[in-house]
């Protein structure tokens, strides 16, 4: 959001339009007088409202929309060139080139948000914690140069999983960045915990773009002391942030009354609050991505289902690619907001005849479901080629690593 301090307005119409509750350029813009409402016809009426620009002389109003379309105009606040976007693209990389071939050869997309689903032990959480460590190495090297929030509605931040994979990543990049610390990687983590909706939606909309916002200021434009300053340096502008996970609050809070014939009305209220609380998280998410260059990453749950084989859905066949038992949770609405779904499924133990398991180590395998930067899984198996949207892996105390396709 830029300040409407940044226009060239006298500084009273300034003060005019920030008591109107338009103190962006962004809501200036946006803000829609109703007196032009009146012109478009009736579909407009539902928006009406008190003229927030009555303080306002007409050549003041025109200046005000002038200044700011010539801001946006000049600053391309709100447009760019394919050579804009080219020079502003950038991805954050596994750490392990298996995976990141499988995900289109570059890793997570930025500006965008992808999710990570898949069931209980299957290794979301080890490549989120794998991804926080490859966020602060230099582009160069992969990651972004950046610092990582942790949001959790599932309990504690894994720690002594971060510690393990700690030494072995300093040990395995420290002959290649300099000055590579232990202390600094980790106070470039932040967590919150979400224990509920309530805090979930208040985190969304105001702390988290605070943060945001916060770190992507240079400490010479923040009022803070020599020391402050030289401390402040040491942190990195947030670059990923990472969600463990979207889907337990929603599950949680959401419950059938107890006569749900009689109070199936009231169900079906609940089921559309928690759409559009599922929209307004994902509109605040993809707008943060955009806006600061973030890569957001949401792990999800999975649910049991019953019906013939989809796209949506997975399971444990002869090769490990796409069945029908597992899809992820919170249904069309969430995953037409998401950018990229990565689906990680670990085979079962097979049995011996006489009933007992055979020790063996499960068989992990991740498989791109859709994305804008790699082929589908499904086409991946169709092909019958290795390159992209599937492989196998495995979880060691190193972290996450990819098995290549002729050895597995």
């Amino acid at each position: 959001m830029t300040s409407i301090n940044e226009l060239e307005l006298p500084r009273s119409v300034k003060d005019k339009l920030i008591n109107a509750s338009l103190d962006t350029v962004e809501d200036l813009m946006l803000y829609v007088p109703p007196g032009t409402l009146d012109k478009m016809g009736h579909r407009f009426k539902r928006h009406r409202g008190p003229n927030r620009l009555m303080n306002l002389s007409a050549d003041e109003i025109a200046a005000a929309y002038d200044r700011a379309a010539e801001y946006v105009f000049q600053s391309k606040v709100a447009y760019g060139t394919a050579l804009d976007l080219l020079h502003e693209e950038a991805w954050l990389s596994t750490g392990d080139p298996v995976l990141d071939q499988a995900l289109g050869g570059t890793g997570i997309m930025t500006r965008g948000i992808t999710e990570i689903a898949g069931e209980s032990a299957v290794g979301k959480t080890q490549i989120c914690l794998q991804l926080c460590l490859m966020t602060q190495l230099p582009k160069e090297c992969g990651g972004l140069d950046g610092s990582v929030v942790w949001l959790s509605t599932e309990g504690k931040f894994p720690y002594s999983r971060l510690e393990s994979l700690l030494g072995h990543f300093v040990e395995r990049f420290e002959g290649i960045v300099p000055n590579l610390n232990q202390d600094d990687i980790r106070s470039n983590i932040y967590f919150d915990s979400m224990a509920d909706q309530e805090t979930q939606l208040h985190i969304f909309n105001y702390q988290l773009p605070n943060l945001i916002q916060d770190s992507h200021l240079l400490p010479e434009e923040q009022n803070l002391g020599s020391d402050e300053r030289i401390e402040r340096s040491k942190k990195k502008p947030v670059k990923l942030v990472i969600i463990d996970s979207i889907t337990n609050n929603f599950r949680s809070e959401l419950t059938a009354p107890s006569d749900f014939g009689s109070g199936r009305s009231g169900f079906r209220s609940s089921l559309l609050q928690r759409s559009a609380d599922i929209c307004e998280i994902g509109l605040r998410l993809r707008t943060l991505a955009d806006e600061y260059g973030l890569a957001v990453v949401c792990v999800n749950q999975v649910s049991d289902v019953f019906n013939p084989p989809s796209v949506s859905s997975y399971g444990s066949s002869s090769r490990g690619r796409l069945g029908d038992r597992k899809k992820p949770a919170l249904g069309l609405v969430w995953e037409n907001t998401i950018n990229t779904r990565i689906m990680l499924q670990r085979t079962r133990v097979p049995e011996r005849d006489d009933g007992l398991a055979i020790e063996s180590e499960p068989q992990r395998s991740m498989s791109v479901m859709f994305s804008p930067c790699s082929r589908a899984a499904s086409d991946v198996a169709r092909e019958d080629t290795h390159e992209e949207g599937y492989c196998a892996y495995r979880i060691d105390e190193k972290g996450v690593i990819g098995i290549p396709q002729d050895v597995s």
